[in-house]
């Protein structure tokens, strides 16, 4: 059994992103698990050489021993110094207790104007209007002048019911939100069991204005986000608006709807352009 453990601890290094784990829960338990492998196999007394080499070009050397081997070593390459094809990555290690471990990742960006709306169990639509603009009357705006506010509408469709839902709608560079207070809490398509509820159109407008599918919104300096802890199956809709501060193109980010205890449920709008032009 002992023999399948280092490629366990492998696994779960391997699945960290930006040094953390997926969720709260499955840091602190990834930390527990690698604590007590380190403290069974007496890694922190490690001491050997190591070196990394990419294409045959050294890229790190050094020694490991018990003043530094709880210490990271991070290299980074560009892209544009990596060759069309064939690259080959060659880590070593010399001989000496303990054992190295290491992950390589390649990071690719698209243009965020060739980013396409994505569903892998939710949906996810973002629309930039005038302010003030209801239903069908809303066209869309490609750009505002500096000083003019811009409403966003995002839409969220939940084809199933769904658990601890964050919602993150990053703003363009050039503005900032400036009234989440308009944020709505009409429900297009709740679950059925509630629309028959809704039948007495009294209930239903109550209904509409006063619950609030989301439980938290933040606004933040580079997007707006939401929590939300249940969501029956159904559609849901929020406003806000932001202002034009700076004049530019941006690009700007898609929204991203996703479950936190399970990321890879989760939907996201399209990528798009945004001009701020002067006054």
């Amino acid at each position: 059994e002992n023999a399948l453990i280092p490629n366990v601890v492998r696994w779960l290094m391997v699945t960290r992103r930006e040094g953390i784990w997926e969720t709260t829960q499955e840091t602190a338990w990834a930390l527990i698990a690698l604590t007590d492998w380190m403290a069974e196999t007496g890694e922190l007394k490690g001491a050997y050489d190591y070196v990394a080499r990419l294409n045959g070009d050294e890229l790190a050397s050094g020694t490991v021993d018990a003043s530094n081997v709880d210490q990271s070593v991070k290299l980074r390459v560009d892209v544009a110094q990596l060759l069309a094809e064939g690259n080959r990555l060659d880590i070593r290690r010399g001989a000496g207790p303990g054992r190295l471990y290491y992950t390589a990742h390649l990071r690719v960006y698209l243009p965020v104007e060739d980013i396409e709306p994505l569903n892998r169990g939710v949906i996810v639509y973002r629309q930039y209007t005038a302010p003030g603009c209801v239903g069908d009357e809303c066209q869309e705006v490609d750009e505002a002048a500096v000083g003019d506010t811009v409403q966003v509408r995002l839409t969220i469709v939940a084809p199933h019911d769904l658990y601890y839902v964050v919602v993150e709608d990053p703003l363009p560079a050039g503005a900032e939100a400036v009234d989440v207070s308009l944020a709505t809490t009409s429900l297009l398509d709740q679950h059925p069991a509630l629309r028959r509820q809704a039948e007495n159109s009294r209930w239903r407008e109550w209904y509409y204005w006063w619950w609030n599918w989301y439980s938290r919104s933040e606004m933040r300096d580079e997007k707006v986000v939401l929590f939300a802890d249940y969501l029956p199956a159904g559609t849901y809709e929020y406003t806000y608006t932001f202002r034009a501060t700076l004049p530019g193109e941006y690009r700007v980010i898609p929204t991203v709807a996703s479950e936190f205890y399970f990321p890879e449920v989760f939907g996201r709008s399209d990528g798009r352009l945004f001009r701020v032009r002067e006054r």
